[in-house]
């Protein structure tokens, strides 16, 4: 049952994998036409040269750009795990609705024996 289970669960992983590669190659191929694309547009007003440093250009600032969201995600600290002891307000709190569950329990079983 737990064979079944596991191979049930890598299938599903094994076919969502395939699909981010594919997403992931469409992706790039996508990138190169529109590049290409661009590329050819800018080289008929500035010509090869200023075209390609154009694009080198949009990219190095996509690439900065990245690289700031990746710096700033990682400068984030993980907020501080609570303490492990309970305060005295806590404890009143549970106290209080440990016996409201247990009265209300107790007057439930009241009514079924009478």
């Amino acid at each position: 049952m737990a064979a079944l289970a596991t191979e049930r669960l890598v299938g599903v992983l094994l076919w969502r994998v395939l699909l981010a590669l594919l997403t992931a190659l469409f992706a790039l191929a996508a990138l190169y036409h529109f590049t290409v694309a661009g590329t050819l547009a800018l080289e008929l007003q500035f010509g090869a040269l200023y075209a390609r440093l154009i694009v080198g250009e949009i990219y190095a600032a996509l690439m900065f750009m990245s690289f700031g969201v990746l710096w700033a995600m990682g400068r984030k600290t993980a907020p501080a795990a609570p303490d492990a002891t309970p305060s005295g307000r806590a404890m009143q709190l549970a106290a209080l609705i440990e016996a409201v569950m247990l009265g209300y329990s107790l007057s439930r079983k009241g009514d079924k024996a009478s």
